[in-house]
């Protein structure tokens, strides 16, 4: 028999067939995995201890070419609280995040990448959906509490807090791992708030209200690419550079007493979500209500151009499922529930998005198609503050020197 026949026929004469004896695949197996290492790092803040008459708190991504794990990353500090009269307090509905009035996320070039204005309320806002088992374990590290009118933290005590990155700046919020084009060298800023009234909740009006944060740290889950991984980012980043997406934030207050009726001033590619937020001035510190306060709605409605969402006024019983479907928790756990909304008041969140499959698609405002809020507030506050804030879709463009944000 010719070596010809013995090559079609896959006999013992050609040697490329033993690569297939006995139905055996003699290949070398690649590495899926685009990470080499991941482990957690341990980073001081600029200084490591604060005080109420401190500005902000300042951190510094020492990343490097690392790949940031922002779900997996927090900041950690003890609390340390000083006041007369009060023994004890707690943060209200809110969180330890009550301390921080506006946090901003600078890239190393100093470009603002992500920013949120009055935060605190933002926070204790948009976590307000959340289900119970988050709050039994991610949040109770936060400061919040089951019941809001407990304060359960001594006076005087060191008391430690552990804020996720995710709850800082939603940036941080994507699950996707930051390529270092983007953190590496970045800088947060987290600005101390001054209002005394809406810091804690005593368990007595308190006067001489000071505190003290130290061991300031921020905890980063980081991980190392491979090889491949990083020239692929590299190359990218070079020639049309990474592209980073997630929900900016825009704020907007003003004071109301019965109604708000606001043109939002934002023009945006795409808007996400509208959440609507009046909150009362406390008379003092022992009846903070970071949010909500205990209003109902009517007639509630947003318009963008003539496009009007939904077509017809919300009642106050019908504010709630709105929300939910909003936030995407129809059907979910939910702690807050339809009870706690009736006897505390809800926080009203309209959805801007055209589709409920496809991510980001929301809807474009400019000057010629703004957005309006339209509501009625029952019963009317003698005094306070109405918060809009929109959920906007915003990219950065990462290049090898340099990041451009767009919105």
């Amino acid at each position: 028999m010719s070596k010809q026949t013995d090559e079609r026929k896959g006999g013992s004469g050609y040697d490329k067939s033993l690569y297939r004896f006995n139905d055996l695949v003699y290949e070398q197996v690649r590495n899926s995995s685009l990470i080499s290492a991941r482990h957690l790092e341990r980073f001081n803040s600029q200084s490591l201890n604060y005080n109420s008459n401190s500005s902000s708190i300042d951190f510094v991504f020492q990343s490097g070419e690392q790949l940031l794990d922002a779900s997996n990353s927090c900041i950690q500090f003890k609390l340390n609280i000083s006041a007369t009269t009060g023994v004890t307090y707690g943060f209200g509905t809110g969180s330890v995040m009550n301390l921080f009035r506006t946090c901003i996320l600078h890239s190393r070039q100093g470009d603002e990448i992500d920013r949120i204005d009055s935060s605190n309320v933002y926070r204790a806002n948009r976590d307000l959906h959340e289900s119970k088992t988050w709050f039994e374990t991610t949040g109770s590290l936060m400061g919040y509490q089951d019941d809001s009118a407990t304060t359960p933290h001594a006076v005087g005590s060191d008391v430690f807090f552990q804020v996720p990155l995710d709850r800082i700046l939603n940036v941080f919020g994507t699950g996707r791992l930051i390529p270092s084009q983007m953190i590496s060298g970045a800088r947060l800023q987290m600005d101390i708030e001054k209002s005394a009234k809406r810091l804690f909740k005593f368990n007595a009006t308190s006067t001489a209200v000071s505190f003290t944060l130290s061991d300031v740290r921020i905890v980063c889950c980081l991980s190392r690419p491979t090889d491949d991984t990083a020239r692929t980012l590299e190359k990218q980043s070079a020639s049309n550079s990474l592209e980073f997406s997630w929900e900016g934030v825009y704020t907007q207050k003003r004071s109301v007493t019965g109604e708000i009726n606001e043109q939002v001033s934002k023009s945006v590619a795409r808007a996400l979500c509208v959440r609507v937020c009046p909150l009362k001035d406390p008379a003092n510190n022992s009846e903070l209500f970071i949010t909500p306060h205990a209003v109902g709605y009517d007639n509630a409605q947003i318009r963008a151009g003539s496009l009007y969402m939904p077509q017809y006024r919300l009642t106050d019983d019908e504010v709630y499922h709105a929300s939910l479907q909003a936030v995407n928790k129809l059907g979910k756990s939910v702690r807050f529930s339809k009870a706690d909304a009736d006897a505390k008041g809800d926080v009203w969140a309209t959805s801007l998005e055209s589709h409920n499959l496809i991510n980001f698609a929301g809807q474009s405002l400019n000057n010629s198609r703004q957005l309006y809020v339209e509501t009625t507030i029952t019963p009317a506050i003698t005094s306070g503050e109405g918060f809009i804030f929109l959920d906007y879709l915003k990219t950065a463009r990462c290049y090898l020197n340099s990041i451009a944000v767009d919105q």
